[in-house]
């Protein structure tokens, strides 16, 4: 959340407009405008991405970053089933230990690409 705010902080700064007023969609209605959510289609006002690679927490389940959600992401997760691994978390807060909705949104995961997010969310977009 830092930094959308700094980037916000720049636009208004540089441009004199907020960095949001361009980008008026707001697919999942958290907040965050699609050229800069980073996770563009699930609802995640906090923008979490705990492996910092600008997809968000809620809609990223590809832990060996390999681009597709698969059997070598599915052992990483079963290691955090009960425990507070926020890499392994899907659901707010990503500071609660791994439970079964996370492994439901893996699940459903599986065999995709992670995202979308948005052109602006971070240094790549993810798909």
């Amino acid at each position: 959340m830092k930094r959308i705010a700094l980037i916000a902080t720049i636009g208004l700064l540089f441009w004199g407009t907020p960095a949001f007023a361009e980008d008026s969609v707001d697919f999942d209605l958290d907040g965050i405008g699609d050229r800069l959510d980073n996770c563009s289609e699930a609802s995640n006002p906090e923008q979490d991405d705990t492996d910092l690679d600008d997809c968000g927490n809620l809609c990223d389940a590809d832990y060996d970053q390999s681009g597709i959600t698969g059997f070598g992401d599915f052992g990483f997760i079963s290691n955090c089933f009960g425990k507070v691994i926020p890499l392994c978390n899907h659901t707010e807060p990503v500071d609660d230990p791994v439970a079964f909705g996370d492994f439901g949104f893996f699940t459903s995961s599986f065999g995709l690409a992670p995202g979308p997010s948005g052109p602006t969310a971070g240094t790549t977009a993810c798909p």
